[in-house]
């Protein structure tokens, strides 16, 4: 398969997700933290999937040619889900990622308070080396339609240069949700991520975003689309 055509041919795999499906509520719960977007583009997503639930993302980016990861959860109980993301799928991509990456993430506050609290815990898995483990708060709150998020990592190997912190804010517009994502690292690197996420069926999540490099002389061009999908 050409790599240029990779994310539109996982769009047409996906197609049968996109009938109707009986109605799922959110994680959680009316009285709680909807979650507005299943995935983010760079920030951190503060939910488990529910128990027995497996999510499925591609995650595109555009810029030299097209760079493609998998990302896999799957809820253990309904607060503690495991992950895995695959390496780029194209063949001789420039990838400046660990080639897989196996997670964790744990709600430490019930679903149905409008608070959320989660701790995850990444390892980079690259062959030939040892693991890169990558420790994150992160924690998100309710205002009426808007929700913010936040989350604080570091690496263990080099804590004093590797602390990073993210911000999200999206707003709850039905099927569709704006959202505005802000990325600083301690090496300086800054980045701003204007997007939104449409949700035509239950179960299925499209997104598109334009990175902005804020602390580069000139920013590089850059697409990013996401497919999620609940089967």
């Amino acid at each position: 398969m050409k790599t240029s055509i990779l994310f539109p041919a996982l769009v047409l795999a996906a197609a049968p997700l996109l009938r109707a499906r009986p109605a799922r509520s959110q994680e959680a719960g009316e009285a709680g933290l909807p979650q507005l977007a299943q995935e983010l583009f760079l920030a951190e997503t503060v939910q488990p999937q529910e128990r027995g639930q497996v999510q499925l993302t591609a995650h595109s980016r555009f810029q030299g040619g097209p760079h493609t990861r998998l990302l896999g959860e799957y809820g253990i109980t309904g607060r503690f889900q495991a992950s895995l993301a695959t390496p780029a799928l194209e063949g001789g991509a420039d990838d400046d990622e660990k080639p897989w990456e196996l997670g964790v993430l744990y709600a430490l506050l019930p679903g149905g308070s409008p608070f959320a609290l989660s701790l995850s815990l990444e390892a980079s898995l690259a062959e030939g080396e040892a693991p890169e483990w990558e420790p994150a708060l992160i924690a998100a709150r309710r205002w009426g339609r808007v929700q913010l998020h936040g989350s604080v990592s570091t690496g263990l190997a080099e804590p004093d240069a590797a602390v990073a912190g993210t911000a999200a804010a999206l707003l709850d517009a039905g099927r569709f949700t704006p959202t505005l994502e802000l990325v600083w690292s301690a090496a300086g690197e800054e980045m701003a991520v204007p997007g939104a996420f449409f949700r035509p069926r239950d179960g299925v999540e499209v997104g598109v975003g334009v990175p902005v490099c804020l602390s580069c002389g000139r920013s590089p061009r850059q697409l990013r689309a996401m497919l999620t999908v609940e089967p």
